[in-house]
């Protein structure tokens, strides 16, 4: 029989956030997979050795993907990683594809999911905290209320978006930060908007702003802005 791959959220990045169910899929499978070219250098991996120290002894599939829009550069990184993957699937093997926040979200993990389950292998998602649900409780404000709506937006790609009504979240905003402080800047001068932010939430090296004029635009890639109507 063939072994059952699960994409396993880790949480934003405090270790306990992580689920009692990711520590048990994680304890329990016998490899682990990280879109990425060492252990030491992702951040996923490292949350999970903080709750699970015996994973330094479990053997790694490094399904490495270029942070790249090229897609024929993408789709031969995913195609390669898919058949590392698939050849221990098939020698019955258990794997914990880890992955920061929630799989479910903006998750390289989805890709391979999607591709493994339409070839008829076993894939499961494992829910983990979603950064920006991490965010909002760090800065202490909620994202809803009563008929409020939320809107999840990814500001890498595209920051169009962001006079929609109700609470926008921006992810993974780094790259385009200095535009997008601009942007909010101006909307919240003009008394429209409250914009906050939190970089590396739940990590060591956590920033939380409460001041867009303060927003450092090399702050990083992990950081989530929480724009509500004032």
């Amino acid at each position: 029989m063939s072994g059952i791959l699960y994409g396993v959220g880790v949480g934003p990045g405090d270790p306990e956030l992580i689920t009692l169910k990711a520590v048990r899929i994680i304890k329990e499978c016998d490899m682990l997979a990280i879109p990425a070219q060492s252990r030491e250098k992702y951040t996923a991996y490292n949350i999970a050795l903080g709750t699970v120290p015996e994973i330094a002894h479990k053997p790694v599939i490094y399904a490495y993907v270029p942070m790249t829009r090229d897609m024929s550069l993408l789709s031969s990184a995913y195609e390669k990683s898919a058949e590392d993957i698939k050849k221990h699937l098939e020698e019955g093997k258990s794997i914990a594809f880890l992955t920061l926040g929630d799989p479910t979200v903006y998750s390289t993990y989805a890709v391979f999911h999607n591709k493994l389950v339409s070839e008829g292998f076993e894939a499961y998602f494992i829910n983990g905290i979603p950064s920006f649900c991490a965010a909002a409780a760090r800065l202490g404000v909620p994202l809803a209320a009563r008929d409020e709506n939320i809107h999840i937006l990814p500001a890498a790609y595209n920051i169009d978006n962001i006079a929609l009504d109700g609470t926008r979240v921006l992810m993974k905003s780094g790259k385009r930060l200095k535009e997008l402080r601009q942007r909010l800047s101006e909307l919240e001068k003009q008394g429209k908007i409250k914009v906050m932010a939190v970089c590396d939430c739940g990590m060591s090296s956590e920033k939380v702003y409460k001041n867009i004029e303060l927003l450092d635009e090399d702050t990083g890639y992990f950081t989530t802005v929480i724009v509500k109507d004032s």
